[in-house]
C-alpha cells in the first residue's frame, strides 16, 4: 500500500507539470536540479510507475503523472487551508488589537467589554487609544489603529458597523425652565449661550442645528464633554450631550429630551478589505456578537 510520506514532493510534480522543465520548476521552488531529480526519482518508485517524461526539449507528465496531477492539487488546497486555520490560530492565541474609543464608550462600555474579550481570548492584548472622532477616524485610515468606535457622522472610507443609538440630550442649568417643560424645542437653543462639548460630538450637535435651521450663540467651546457638564451646572449655559455621557453624571443639571428627538448611532469601524490580524477580526466580532 503507498503512502504520501512527504507532501512537499508532490508539490515538485506539480511545478514540472506547471514550468515544464526540472530546472525551470527547481528555480521556481529554490531547490537545484538535481535535487528536484532526485525527488522526481523518490516519487516515481514511491509510486511504481513513471511520473515524468525527460527530453532535451523538456519535460512532461506521463499519463499516469497526468492522472496524479488533480489529487496532487487537492492535497496543495488542503496543505494551504490548513496552513490557514494554524495561522488563524496562532494569530488568536497571541496577539495585539489597537483601538480607538471616545470617551463615553472608554468609559461606560470599555472595562466589561474587555473584561469579557479577555476571559475568551486571555493572550490577546488590547491597546486602546481615547480621543475625539476625527482622531479616531484618521487613525484607523493611516493603520495606527485597527479598527475604533465611532458615530455614522463619519464620511470617509470605512467600514461601518452599527452596535447601538445614543439619544442626544439638552442639559440645561436646573431652575433654568419651569419645571413642567419636559421637552426642549430646538428652536429656543439659539437664545441661550451654547457650550459646544468634546469627544466629537459636535459633528453630532452639528446636524441637529443643520436639520432645525438653528444658529447657536456659541459662548465656549471644549474638549472634554464632563467639563462642559461642569460649566452648565454653574449656569454658564446650556448643551447638547449623548445620554451615554450622562449616565451616572446628571444629578446638578435638568436632562432634557429635544423636540424633535435625536440620535447618534454608535458602531465600529474599520478598513474595508481582509488585511485585518485574526485578533483583530475577533475582537470586532466579538463586539458586534456583544451588541446584536
Amino acid at each position: 500500500m503507498s503512502r504520501i510520506t512527504n507532501p512537499a514532493k508532490y508539490f515538485v510534480l506539480n511545478a514540472v507539470a506547471e514550468t515544464g522543465s526540472l530546472t525551470a520548476a527547481a528555480d521556481k521552488l529554490g531547490y537545484t536540479q538535481s535535487g528536484v531529480s532526485h525527488i522526481i526519482a523518490d516519487l516515481e518508485a514511491e509510486c511504481g510507475f513513471p511520473l515524468v517524461l525527460r527530453a532535451k526539449t523538456g519535460s512532461s507528465l506521463t499519463k499516469d503523472g497526468e492522472k496524479l496531477l488533480e489529487p496532487v492539487r487537492q492535497l496543495m488546497r488542503a496543505e494551504e487551508q490548513l496552513s490557514a486555520f494554524i495561522d488563524e490560530t496562532n494569530g488568536l492565541r497571541s496577539g495585539v488589537v489597537r483601538v480607538g474609543m471616545f470617551s463615553s464608550v472608554a468609559v461606560h462600555w470599555a472595562p466589561e467589554m474587555i473584561k469579557s474579550f479577555s476571559a475568551i481570548y486571555p493572550n490577546i492584548k488590547i491597546e486602546l487609544f481615547s480621543g475625539l472622532y476625527q482622531e479616531i477616524e484618521n487613525m484607523v485610515i493611516d493603520e495606527r489603529l485597527d479598527c475604533g468606535f465611532l458615530t455614522k457622522m463619519t464620511k470617509r472610507d470605512l467600514v461601518f458597523r452599527e452596535l447601538a443609538r445614543d439619544r442626544l440630550l439638552a442639559v440645561v442649568p436646573r431652575g433654568r425652565y419651569p419645571a413642567g417643560l419636559k421637552k426642549l424645542p430646538a428652536a429656543m437653543i439659539g437664545s441661550e449661550d451654547f457650550i459646544i462639548p468634546g469627544e466629537g460630538s459636535n459633528y453630532d450637535i452639528g446636524e441637529i442645528f443643520r436639520a432645525c435651521r438653528v444658529t447657536p450663540r456659541v459662548k465656549y467651546a471644549l474638549s472634554d464633554d464632563y467639563a462642559a457638564l461642569s460649566m452648565v451646572e454653574k449656569g454658564l449655559g446650556i448643551t447638547i450631550l449623548p445620554e451615554l455621557v450622562l449616565k451616572g453624571r446628571s444629578d446638578n443639571v435638568a436632562v432634557m429630551e429635544l423636540d424633535p428627538p435625536f440620535t447618534r448611532t454608535i458602531g465600529i469601524v474599520s478598513r474595508p478589505g481582509k488585511d485585518s490580524s485574526p485578533a483583530a477580526r475577533a475582537f470586532i466580532e466579538f463586539v458586534k456578537d456583544r451588541f446584536r
